[in-house]
């Protein structure tokens, strides 16, 4: 390793480029010196090493056992060296340029959209093109940055970091708790108007369970279903029954009075499977610092216990 340490990237730059040419005189003539000077160098590399790294032939020249091992290294170590150098480069300038991001409807209206004037207020420079759908989106295909997503992280050809677990809380206005009582069981569910979420996928059902025990599902009915949230919790703040929905749609509601949490000593989800909030991106792309700049800027936003979630 002493030896290696004293080669230099410059040199390893020389051999790997040798090794592509075949040639000292080509390579001479692509860095302006003459070839001895070329020659010299990987004399000096396998004086360092002990080791022979190429035959020289008249017309070419070809690497030996070690210098094709050497070569494979070297390649790797001068990728991570050109990657941290363009790493530097991008820490010194200003994110700037086109960040595409695709986002769930109504979590970007709400945890999304209010942050966009401090967003430009810091990073003038950057353009955002925000397309918002409920429906699924390959990114490679859509040509999109950055993905939020809610729900179980499946697809793994995608890089992900976790902005925050989804939790669920079942509420009701306090109008409607007072004409009708406050559960304290799931079982007592069937003696209450739920306000249900109705998508492509039928009723929602919703699951409890305490601790770590098996959930449980419930069915529930009432005089309302539909297929948008908002909806379904306005007509909750009006007293029509209780919402089941991820605190990131309600919390606000919660700290306002509006809605008032019950069972809260149950865990309560739409699904067997744990959900996650995350942004996701292309596993294939090195993050330009435009789009890590937006990734962190939200992560910051948020908080490591994301606001919605705070009392």
């Amino acid at each position: 390793m002493h030896g290696f340490n004293e080669l230099g990237f410059k040199a390893l730059r020389l051999f790997v480029s040798v090794l592509d040419h075949g040639s000292f005189s080509e390579v001479a003539r692509r860095e302006g010196v003459a070839p001895s000077s070329i020659s010299r160098q990987i004399q000096l590399m396998e004086q360092a090493l002990s080791q022979q790294l190429l035959y020289r032939h008249t017309r070419a020249v070809t690497p030996t056992e070690a210098g094709r091992v050497l070569g494979d290294h070297a390649r790797r170590v001068l990728v991570q060296l050109e990657e941290a150098e363009q790493a530097l480069l991008e820490q010194q300038s200003e994110p700037s340029g086109l960040v595409r991001i695709n986002a769930p409807v109504v979590f970007g209206q709400r945890h999304l959209t209010p942050w966009l004037g401090q967003l430009w207020a810091r990073y003038p420079k950057l353009q955002l093109d925000i397309q918002q759908t409920d429906s699924y989106v390959a990114p490679l295909q859509e040509g999109a940055d950055l993905l939020f997503r809610i729900g179980p992280l499946r697809d793994s050809s995608l890089q992900a970091r976790v902005l925050a677990p989804q939790r669920f809380q079942v509420a009701a206005s306090p109008a409607y708790l007072k004409r009708h009582g406050t559960p304290e069981h799931p079982d007592e569910l069937t003696r209450h108007q739920c306000l249900a979420y109705k998508g492509v996928s039928g009723l929602q059902r919703w699951f409890f369970r305490k601790d770590t025990q098996p959930w449980v599902p419930y069915s529930v009915k009432g005089p309302l279903t539909g297929n948008h949230a908002d909806t379904l919790t306005q007509a909750a703040e009006q007293g029509l029954g209780l919402v089941m929905f991820p605190s990131w749609l309600i919390g606000e509601s919660v700290r306002n009075g509006t809605l008032v949490p019950v069972l809260g000593s149950y865990q309560v989800s739409n699904s067997l499977e744990p959900q996650q909030i995350a942004v996701l991106w292309p596993g294939s792309r090195r993050l330009s610092v435009k789009v890590r700049t937006v990734i962190d800027y939200f992560v910051e936003c948020f908080g490591e216990v994301p606001y919605w979630d705070r009392p």
